[in-house]
């Protein structure tokens, strides 16, 4: 499994679930300028973000990200950088073989996952806050 950090173009749609529930999901995304189909939404979950390593903390204890200190009005840490929700999906450009990738957006913590402003497919947008990264991938 290989981990990135680099920011994906993700389409969001209703997928499939329990009777009733329809849930928004990545139904495709564009990574290094190729744009992969979902086959399939294996597992979905929240996790924390790696909060220490944000700008605002940098700046609370003083550093700048040139590595200069600075004494200004106090940084804010938005409740949006603390958890993350991860799709893990198949998906694949075109015929190309299928591969696992896990794909990230920030939330607000203690949110419900239907609460969040995901905009469906149909109205041909991507998610709010454009704010997806690629996380892993295994193929």
């Amino acid at each position: 499994m290989r981990r990135f950090s680099d920011e994906v173009h993700v389409r969001c749609g209703v997928r499939g679930g329990p009777p009733g529930a329809p849930e928004q999901a990545p139904v495709q995304f564009v990574w290094r300028g190729r744009l992969y189909l979902v086959r399939a939404v294996l597992g979905r979950w929240r996790e924390r973000s790696a909060w220490w390593e944000q700008p605002a903390v940098a700046a609370l204890h003083g550093e700048e990200p040139g590595g200069e200190a600075s004494v200004s009005s106090r940084p804010l840490l938005a409740l949006g950088d603390l958890e993350r929700e991860v799709f893990r999906v198949e998906a694949a450009v075109g015929r190309a073989p299928v591969g696992v990738y896990d794909l990230a957006h920030p939330v607000p913590a203690g949110t419900a996952a239907r609460e969040r402003a995901v905009v469906s497919e149909a109205a041909g947008t991507q998610d709010g806050d454009g704010a997806w990264q690629l996380l892993r991938v295994s193929d």
